[in-house]
């Protein structure tokens, strides 16, 4: 009796869990490109509009990246997070700030070029002398 109560469970629980196949599955699992300081210059296309800058960082020390500047009309940002170093799990450890942007439609209407700029600072100390880091970025026309 316990044994039918436990595969009853089990094929209630695999019924429940939403799968997808074929087509539905590859649309899922699309990954938004990421550009590190290696690639500071790229191309987004309309069909994915959405990406992401991973910068290295370590908060610990109080540093941070501050997005300093960027074209509002044609860049929206979207989410700012930070990702701990798959290489180590010790406190303190460096890891990598992921900054998610998406290009406005109105940035494919013909081809563009902009700029994303980013300062590594404290919060309380001046820029003069931050690390920066410039990612350039085109668009392609309709």
């Amino acid at each position: 009796m316990v044994k039918r109560a436990i595969c009853f469970l089990a094929l209630s629980l695999l019924a429940a869990t939403p799968m997808t196949f074929g087509k539905e599955a590859s649309k899922s699992r699309v990954e938004i490109a990421t550009y590190t300081e290696e690639k500071a210059s790229f191309i987004v296309t309309n069909n994915q509009p959405t990406f992401i800058i991973k910068l290295k960082s370590n908060p610990t020390t109080g540093y941070s990246w501050f997005l300093r500047e960027y074209d509002d009309s044609l860049i929206t940002p979207v989410k700012h997070s930070f990702e701990k170093s798959s290489e180590t799990n010790l406190m303190g450890a460096p890891g990598y700030e992921l900054w998610t942007f998406t290009i406005k439609p109105s940035g494919f209407t013909v081809p563009q070029q902009t700029a994303l700029r980013f300062v590594y600072t404290r919060p309380w100390q001046s820029n003069d002398g931050s690390t920066q880091s410039v990612f350039r970025i085109s668009t392609e026309g309709k």
